[in-house]
């Protein structure tokens, strides 16, 4: 198949860009790293200063060195996190009728046929009674090639998950119903399901010589960002969801084998 270009990818539906600088900003990046910077520099050239008229200037410059230079180090952290601040603003992801433009550092295409899934985690953090907005993160699954990541930083990123999960999933779910009808095994990250159970596959589990039969399985649903498989014979098992691709056609298909 050629490299699609972008006039193979059709009109363009949505385009989603990554949050601009703003007054948070200052907050998170530009007030720590100015302190970070001026602290070390403002304590090392009052050890000078009173270095230099106690014990001469050798003492000073000793004295004050491990500062100016714990000051140089702290600059140049703070300028590469300011670099990547302003670079990442510029990304974006350009919904298109025949699949991805990704602005991501790089410029890339994906057709939809080469998009292999996405998953979704939404983790919602409380402290002392207070209920944060929830943290949404994202990882669309390319055929091949690294998985691309994507966090709070895209703007609307439910809403670009949300488009992205509506393109893909009438394209792979009757290839993944007709794989498992044939008796095929069908991955989802950690775990693969088949007609006759489920198994883990995962690095943390030994992968076992037999699947969990369905008629083992009494229930399977999403929990606190978990996916729980609640076993008749054995304690059940939990998988973040962050892991599993197409996790909503996951639960579709094993539909008819947890309740046959």
């Amino acid at each position: 198949m050629p490299s699609p270009t972008k006039k193979t990818l059709g009109p363009l539906i949505s385009i989603f860009h990554n949050r601009s600088l703003e007054w948070k900003d200052g907050l998170t990046l530009i007030l720590p790293g100015s302190v970070a910077v001026f602290a070390p520099l403002i304590y090392g050239f009052s050890r000078y200063s009173y270095a230099i008229g106690q014990f001469g200037p050798v003492a000073a410059e000793r004295w004050s060195r491990p500062w100016y230079i714990l000051a140089v180090v702290a600059a140049l952290i703070f300028l590469f996190a300011a670099i990547i601040r302003i670079r990442t603003s510029r990304h974006s992801i350009a919904v298109h009728q025949n699949g991805l433009r990704l602005l991501l550092g790089q410029e890339k295409y994906l057709l939809w046929e080469e998009i292999a899934g996405v998953s979704t985690q939404a983790t919602r953090y409380h402290f002392l009674g207070i209920s944060f907005d929830p943290n949404i993160q994202g990882v669309i699954y390319p055929n091949t090639g690294k998985p691309i990541h994507l966090n709070n930083a895209m703007q609307n990123l439910p809403e670009l998950l949300t488009l992205l999960k509506a393109k893909l999933y009438p394209r792979l779910l009757p290839h993944l119903q007709t794989n498992l009808n044939n008796g095929q095994w069908l991955h989802f990250g950690p775990l693969a399901i088949q007609q006759k159970g489920i198994i883990l596959i995962g690095r943390s589990t030994p992968r076992p010589t037999q699947p969990i039969p369905w008629s083992h399985v009494t229930s399977v649903n999403v929990d606190s960002g978990f996916l729980v498989v609640e076993l008749s014979d054995q304690p059940c098992l939990r998988l973040p969801v962050s892991k599993i691709p197409n996790i909503e056609l996951l639960l579709q298909l094993i539909q008819p084998g947890v309740n046959s």
